[in-house]
């Protein structure tokens, strides 16, 4: 190997989360009004919103099975779909983060991280059959 030659990098573990993002379109008076305790950002549309961010589910997948890995993680039913209004704005991302390793191991590790954007759509409405009556015999 010639020298100073950068090593070779392996995936010794993959991430994968299911993350929520929500902006609100507010100034500060109003999120201090709501007790909302997030930072003001600069928002899409260009007006001034409270943005965050949080987990809902994630998986780890160990380095010998990255190359074949399958992986699945559940929406709970509780949480809003996506969507998008004037001063609401709600977004889900998958998120994963691949941990590398030089080979030889003479550094330290590094971090990969790839976001997908994904639209979560609600479940359609099913129309329930009314509940047949039970009755004893008089």
């Amino acid at each position: 190997a010639e020298e100073g030659a950068a090593a070779a990098l392996q995936c010794s573990l993959l991430t994968i989360s299911l993350d929520l993002e929500e902006e609100v379109e507010c100034d500060e008076q109003l999120c201090d009004e709501l007790g909302w305790d997030l930072a003001l950002t600069r928002t899409e549309a260009g007006g001034t919103g409270a943005r965050s961010s949080r987990t809902v589910e994630s998986v780890e997948v160990a380095a010998a099975a990255v190359r074949e890995a399958s992986f699945e993680l559940l929406l709970p039913s509780h949480l809003p779909p996506s969507c998008e209004a004037p001063a609401l704005t709600l977004r889900w991302k998958l998120r994963f983060i691949f941990t590398l390793r030089p080979r030889p191991e003479t550094e330290a590790a590094q971090t990969l991280d790839w976001v997908l954007p994904m639209t979560v759509r609600p479940a359609p409405r099913r129309s329930l059959a009314p509940a047949a009556a039970v009755g004893t015999p008089p």
